[in-house]
């Protein structure tokens, strides 16, 4: 008997937590529960993930943390991720860039459209170049894009936006209030991923408070919680 494959998910090692795939299809099942009855039948969500960047004119990136709706939603670690979300079906679909082939030089094997969709449990994956041609496929009613204040931080969220999308009707109103209120409330397997945290954070804090004497630095506390 052939062995079974196995489920997507985000780990780190076998000493760290696994987040299943099931986590964010969990939240994206969330999101269209809340948003039926209050859209047309074959409205789509479209979110825009974070996007790679470079420190002034040279070619370092820096860490790189994703867009945390588009985290929420999708839980893709890459920058420059488009995803979509059918309201009526909950199908999600993927975006990823196509990188030039030269790139596999220092990354390696550069992953397919099959090989995020089995990586991230998603319905479907395209190469964000094909968005409009893949959306008009669909015929969506009305594209739900993201805007909206975080009155934390003063700052907008980003709306997406491709070549292409004056093609469709686009509603910026109706998604962001539905999408932060579904973050409010957090899933199991949400809660759980949080507890894991807090306790690393936490055990690392102990840690370094047993090291503490006279004389030792901030600096050298810092270092010490890198090693642990």
């Amino acid at each position: 008997m052939a062995a079974s494959r196995a489920q997507p998910a985000f780990c780190r090692g076998p000493h760290t937590l696994t987040v299943p795939a099931e986590l964010f299809q969990e939240n994206r099942q969330r999101l269209c529960e809340r948003l039926k009855g209050k859209v047309p039948s074959g409205a789509i969500v479209l979110l825009q993930g974070g996007e790679s960047q470079t420190r002034y004119c040279s070619d370092h990136e820096p860490i790189f943390r994703q867009e945390s709706y588009f985290q929420w939603a999708f839980g893709v670690e890459e920058p420059d991720f488009y995803g979509a979300i059918e309201v009526d079906t909950g199908n999600a679909i993927l975006f990823p860039p196509k990188l030039p082939d030269a790139y596999a030089v220092w990354m390696g094997k550069l992953l397919s459209c099959e090989d995020f969709k089995e990586r991230y449990g998603v319905n479907e994956a395209h190469w964000s170049s094909d968005i409009p041609s893949i959306l008009k496929g669909r015929n969506p009613a009305v594209l739900l894009t993201l805007k909206g204040l975080n009155t934390d931080s003063g700052n907008y969220s980003r709306e997406a936006a491709f070549d292409g999308i004056s093609q469709f009707k686009v509603d910026n109103t109706i998604l962001h209030p539905q999408i932060s209120e579904c973050r409010v409330f957090k899933s199991d397997k949400e809660l759980d991923a949080l507890r894991y945290s807090n306790k690393i954070s936490s055990d690392a804090h102990k840690e370094i408070m047993k090291s503490i004497r006279p004389g030792v630095y901030e600096y050298q506390m810092e270092r010490y919680a890198y090693k642990f």
